[in-house]
């Protein structure tokens, strides 16, 4: 490969790194580990956590249990309120520490099946949409505050260091 077409590769791979930095900086996508603490187990008040908890599209649900015991099943409203395991929507079961993307607004229902249900393994999140940003606070004669300063800079050094990494450790 010759030198000139290695740059462009290098600008390249360079150029995706800084917009996938700038495109997570923007989604604000939080995990909820489910139940906490004491994760995806028998006699938790998943109720409780979750009022707890503020979920948003694009959120994501981590559910950390013992695969050889337990299960993840989504399921509609009725079998949730029922502690029914039939006829689930989808299993997300895969290894005991398994996620879910919250990909729509509306409320999800998930339980363990096998009876494990009944012990309050089961819980219901309400996805609400991604509040506005919040308005940048107010500057004085047109100066950036501490804050923004200290966020611009880390900004430039991440940018920096991407860019030396990709042009000059690798070229």
């Amino acid at each position: 490969m010759g030198v000139e077409k290695k740059f462009f590769v290098k600008f390249e791979l360079m150029l995706m790194a800084i917009l996938m930095m700038v495109s997570m900086e923007s989604s604000m996508a939080a995990l909820h580990r489910v139940g906490g603490k004491l994760g995806w187990n028998p006699n938790v008040n998943y109720s409780e956590w979750s009022d707890h908890e503020r979920f948003y599209v694009g959120d994501w649900l981590l559910f950390n249990f013992d695969k050889r015991y337990f299960n993840v099943l989504e399921v509609n409203e009725t079998s949730y309120d029922n502690c029914n395991d039939q006829g689930f929507i989808k299993n997300i079961t895969r290894g005991g520490r398994d996620v879910v993307e919250l990909t729509q607004l509306r409320p999800y229902y998930f339980l363990s099946s096998g009876g494990y249900c009944y012990h309050g393994m089961k819980v219901a999140v309400n996805v609400e949409m991604l509040p506005p940003a919040p308005e940048p606070a107010p500057v004085k004669n047109g100066s950036l505050t501490s804050d923004a300063v200290r966020l611009k800079i880390f900004h430039y050094m991440i940018s920096f260091a991407v860019a030396y990494y990709y042009l000059v450790l690798l070229f």
